[in-house]
């Protein structure tokens, strides 16, 4: 850590899942760190990176040439390198773990966050883990190995899903930093006689439960205009989550993900299936506070139907209610704030994450 008065230099690398380290990262340079997001390459939302090594569709050998560059230029340089999504710079070589005790003997604290099938187990979720990418079920055993080697090596490590403590156990639990509600204005479900404008945005069908939205807006006919939000911009995608009066995020992981975050951002009530044992695991004012209607695929279908008609006049409270929720949980600039103490002292993360005010 710098002995001098300078800023903190901050390094979030290697992926900008989620768009969480982008805006943690924009936190904290509001805040006066000196922070920024390096990638290997850009994901499909177009998030704002600083670095971006453009390594997408490269092969294996020149990934790895990628991220053995990115760890050279990061040795030595920063004070804090924040890993995101579980990855590191460098591959574990099986009990092996190389790069993170030569950034640590280089004077650098380390700080690791995982994001969901980083390090979520098969038996929490067994349709997380599937298909032949980073989540398939064959690498379920080479995530959790890597996913431990990170926590050994790390000052402190952070979950964003809390059923993911069950692989990082001493892990704090972190509310996502995906949407400053400063930089949106909300759009409260206004009184109309049309159809209940469900937005869905998956970005895998199979794991979201789409079918079970499809089929519910079938079903339901002119009650029901369904937006299925695919292939487009982070910001494009904001822009039709603005037109929505209800969003349904996801029906089968057992938490809310980041398009939530966004949703409740723009004052929308928002649908996804909510594990009581996650409730459990986070601060008891945040359940308590929790606007989101926990549903899961079999019943969509009834609270869908619910809140097109007998719940309809509730919806303007129920945006009112999630934006508060974000404001108070979900903002940057605090975590940021509070981020930036955990990086002069690990043992201040203990207590975990509380909100200002």
């Amino acid at each position: 850590m710098p002995a001098e008065r300078r800023p903190l230099r901050v390094l979030h690398c290697p992926t900008d899942v989620g768009g969480h380290p982008c805006e943690l990262s924009r936190g904290e340079r509001a805040i006066g760190l000196d922070s920024i997001v390096a990638v290997t390459w850009r994901g499909p939302f177009d998030y704002p990176v600083d670095i971006d090594l453009g390594l997408e569709g490269a092969s294996r050998f020149r990934r790895l040439i990628g991220r053995v560059q990115l760890f050279a230029h990061a040795f030595g340089r920063y004070d804090v390198i924040h890993f995101n999504f579980g990855q590191r710079f460098l591959p574990t070589v099986g009990p092996l773990c190389l790069d993170l005790p030569l950034l640590r003997a280089a004077g650098a604290r380390i700080f690791t966050t995982f994001q969901g099938c980083d390090a979520r187990l098969p038996t929490n979720c067994p349709v997380c883990c599937h298909g032949n990418g980073r989540c398939a079920l064959t690498l379920a055993r080479t995530r959790l190995r890597a996913a431990r080697a990170s926590a050994r090596w790390s000052d402190r490590t952070f979950v964003l899903n809390p059923d993911l403590l069950d692989t990082v156990p001493k892990a704090v639990f972190l509310p996502y930093a995906r949407l400053d509600p400063r930089t949106v204005p909300p759009v409260f479900p206004a009184p109309h006689s049309g159809a209940l404008r469900v937005a869905h945005a998956p970005t895998n069908r199979l794991v979201k439960g789409t079918e079970a939205a499809l089929d519910a807006a079938r079903q339901l006919g002119g009650l029901v205009e369904l937006d299925l939000i695919e292939g487009v911009s982070n910001e494009q995608t904001l822009h039709r989550l603005a037109a929505a009066d209800v969003v349904v995020d996801q029906l089968r992981l057992g938490w809310y993900g980041g398009l939530a975050a966004e949703s409740m951002a723009l004052g929308k009530p928002v649908i996804a299936y909510i594990d009581p044992r996650g409730r459990e695991r986070i601060p008891r004012a945040m359940a308590e506070e929790m606007p989101i209607i926990s549903t899961d695929s079999c019943s969509l279908l009834a609270t869908i139907e619910r809140l097109a008609t007998s719940e309809r006049a509730t919806l303007p409270d129920r945006g009112r209610a999630s934006r508060r929720f974000v404001e108070r949980w979900h903002d940057p600039m605090a975590i940021a704030r509070w981020m930036a103490r955990v990086y002069a002292d690990p043992k201040a993360a203990d207590a975990g994450f509380v909100p200002e005010g």
